[in-house]
């Protein structure tokens, strides 16, 4: 008709002059003539003839439309479901080539969206698409390949290509004399093949075999990386894999593996290192010795494929027959040439593989230790290093020293030192690990050792102090907790303040029970701190030497040492009350209180009361017999004034309160005599004041620190102190003696 010869003509023009520009090499000329024809209304009047009966105007009316198809507006136009539908037709065998072309370009155009995969999938285009893939136009099956290639990230539209048989057609079209179509047709095939559904299809049709000839072919060898990739996601199936074995597939791919270049070996480890994840999978590779060919991939030079293999084997050893294998064919000493490798990535990787072999595995772990290289994984951990490497050879340590027998090789080699080191680092992941290698060594008394000497019980404090992450300090506190169970341990960790810090995160709502046991642990060998802390003492808690009570604490205050508070002067604040038999000096003979109950004056060296005026007999003995005045002592300025009354007293209660017949008689007779100590009894504390006894004290002392014996005028905490002090000695009453000194004596 008449008519479509001017439609055709019409849209033949209006597409040469869109197109006119094209070969300027402007884009924004060439965009500039685009948008001056869309502006003038042509793509909507093109539309409608899309589906026109003649087929010339439907080519020429596409022709149009896809010329414009790279602008915005005309890709909002074609999106519509009228258009999708009308575009999907033109697909159709009875179309000329040049409907086809511009047709399946005009709709890769718009195959990037949700909404428009979903209409083609409506409109009936992928079967169409399918069918277009062998046509004979190259141009036809690259813009279909590409647009199959959109569609395919889609998950229902690649069952829809599976039910239209995608899978032969690609692997025919591989034969293609176009590299361009033959590398499309592999990426196609491998977004396809995500569907458990499409890989079964590949099995069916002998797909795997088509696709490993190809990495024999040396002619194809630009394809060979696509292959691979289709054979690892196909490897994915435990029956696809098993399927390959029987038809010498897994020989060929090992086969490629120890020929191909480095590109082409990577990419068949990441296939090997893919499957293998799935256990079934990892017994079919062991079943064919893949193991080996890992292994001969180990003595590269490539870094990439080095750091690829060592992720492979980290991946295999989790099959105990792949595990077993690795070890016989020598992995280990393979693996530890790499730790020390310049290329950080393949240091990772060689660690991880330890780590994951070593993992209750003590032939491994022996092999590590004898390894010629141990020395440079010791090292390492004191690197700047890439976190995961160091993290990884933490867990390698923590894997050997589980182990009894291993522990001692290990700390010979300064591991400790190393990993004192890690608990410095910003990395949470190294923090963890070196935690939990430093707490299973502390049961070797050479590391406990190693531990006093280096800074490491000082950094697992300062990692309580300042880190955030919840699992660090959870792995800081067990480590502690281990630690304290040494006495010497436990002293060095509250030199760094860790008791202080323990404190602050019990303190807290969210603390960690392991920061309470840990704790818990600490205050058991310093029993003033526990008092301090908690304000009681339980019957199993001994007070012995060197025992001081320091009163009630504020929040936020710091446990003082007995030797800071002996330095600090003198002030008006609580006295710190001091047990213990050993002193720095002679206790001065003129330091006298007057007895409140008694009014007779009580010397405080000996504790004996004797009337006002009166000489005691050793007095009236020293003026009839003068002696030679003794050698003074060197003092000790680490303690408090020798206290010989606590000493008497001691001897006195051990025989006269100790040989009582029953414990009640015990307790009565050790209250009278702490009573009378104390100045008697007392029935109204507010007539009874011990404070001008104390700070008289406290001035004769030049000291803030006074031994228990020298208070002769003592209140209530005074005297519960005391209590406690000489029951513990003579021991008998410790059974009834639970809560015999609470919250603040009373």
């Amino acid at each position: 008709r008449e008519e479509d010869h001017i439609l055709w003509r019409a849209c033949d023009a209006l597409y040469n002059f869109s197109i006119s520009e094209s070969n300027s090499g402007d884009p924004n000329k060439i965009e500039a003539v685009k948008k001056e024809v869309y502006d003038m209304g042509t793509v909507k009047a093109a539309i409608p003839h899309l589906s026109s009966p003649d087929a010339a105007t439907r080519r020429s009316s596409v022709m149009l439309i896809n010329s414009l198809a790279q602008l915005e507006e005309t890709k909002a136009d074609i999106r519509e479901k009228e258009v999708v539908a009308a575009l999907i037709n033109l697909l159709k065998p009875d179309e000329g080539v040049m409907t086809h072309e511009h047709a399946s370009k005009c709709i890769l155009t718009i195959a990037d969206q949700y909404a428009s995969k979903a209409l083609i999938l409506e409109s009936g285009g992928v079967e169409l698409l399918v069918n277009l893939i062998n046509d004979p136009d190259p141009l036809v099956q690259q813009y279909t390949l590409e647009t199959i290639a959109l569609l395919g990230e889609d998950c229902e539209c690649r069952i829809s290509l599976n039910d239209s048989n995608v899978i032969a057609p690609l692997l025919e079209i591989l034969m293609s004399d176009y590299p361009v179509i033959q590398a499309l047709s592999l990426r196609v095939l491998y977004i396809v093949c995500q569907e458990e559904c499409v890989r079964t299809s590949v099995k069916e049709v002998n797909g795997l075999e088509t696709l490993l000839k190809l990495i024999t072919d040396e002619e194809l060898t630009d394809l060979h990386e696509g292959v691979i990739e289709v054979v690892g996601v196909c490897m994915l199936d435990t029956d696809q894999l098993d399927s390959m074995k029987d038809s010498g597939c897994l020989l060929t791919l090992a086969t490629y593996i120890t020929s191909a270049n480095p590109s082409g070996q990577l990419n068949a480890l990441r296939a090997v290192s893919t499957c293998s994840r799935k256990e079934e999978n990892a017994r079919i590779l062991h079943d064919n010795e893949v193991e080996t060919t890992v292994m001969s991939v180990l003595g590269g030079e490539n870094a990439a494929v080095l750091s690829q293999a060592c992720q492979t084997v980290s991946i295999m050893v989790a099959n105990p027959l792949c595990k077993e294998t690795f070890t016989k064919v020598g992995v280990v000493q393979a693996l530890m040439k790499l730790i020390g490798h310049e290329d950080s990535k393949v240091q990772e990787m060689s660690s991880l593989s330890l780590a994951n072999l070593s993992l209750n595995n003590k032939v491994v772990c022996l092999d590590i230790i004898h390894d010629e290289n141990i020395t440079k994984l010791v090292e390492v951990l004191e690197t700047d290093t890439s976190p995961r490497t160091l993290s990884y050879l933490g867990h390698v340590v923590f894997n050997i020293v589980k182990f009894e027998a291993l522990r001692e090789e290990l700390v010979a080699l300064n591991i400790v030192q190393s990993l004192s080191a890690c608990l410095t680092n910003p990395d949470t992941d190294v923090c963890i690990s070196a935690c939990k290698a430093l707490a299973a060594l502390v049961a070797d008394s050479s590391a406990r050792d190693e531990l006093l000497k280096t800074n490491a019980l000082g950094s697992l404090v300062s990692l309580l102090r300042t880190a955030t992450n919840k699992e660090v300090l959870r792995k800081a506190a067990w480590t502690v907790g281990i630690c304290v169970a040494n006495e010497d341990m436990a002293k060095e960790l509250n030199k760094n303040g860790a008791l202080r810090v323990l404190m602050d995160m019990c303190g807290e709502e969210s603390s960690s029970n392991l920061a309470v046991m840990a704790l818990e642990k600490l205050l058991q060998y310093d029993l003033a701190a526990k008092y301090w802390h908690l304000g009681s003492l339980s019957q199993i808690d001994i007070i012995g030497d060197g025992f001081y009570d320091t009163g009630a604490h504020k929040p936020g205050d710091d446990f003082k040492s007995c030797k800071y508070l002996m330095d600090k002067k003198v002030d008006n604040k609580r006295a710190v009350l001091y047990i213990g038999t050993q002193g720095s000096e002679p206790e001065p003979v003129d330091l006298k209180s007057e007895s409140s109950t008694t009014g007779s004056t009580t010397n405080i060296k000996t504790g004996r009361s004797t009337a006002k005026g009166k000489k005691s007999h050793k007095e009236e003995k020293k003026e009839e017999i003068p002696e030679a005045e003794a050698p003074k002592e060197i003092k000790d300025t680490s303690k408090p004034r020798l206290d010989s009354s606590f000493k008497e007293y001691i001897e006195e209660v051990t025989s006269t309160v100790q040989p009582l017949p029953t414990q009640l008689e015990q307790i009565k007779g050790l209250s009278v005599f702490v009573s009378n100590q104390m100045g008697g009894p007392v029935s109204d504390l507010s007539k009874f004041s011990s404070d001008l006894h104390i700070a008289q004290l406290k001035a004769d002392l030049k000291s803030n620190v006074i031994p228990i014996g020298f208070v002769k005028r003592g209140i209530y905490y005074h005297r519960a102190l005391l209590f406690k002090a000489l029951a513990d000695r003579i021991g008998s009453l410790l059974p009834l003696l639970e809560a015999t000194i609470t919250e603040r004596g009373t």
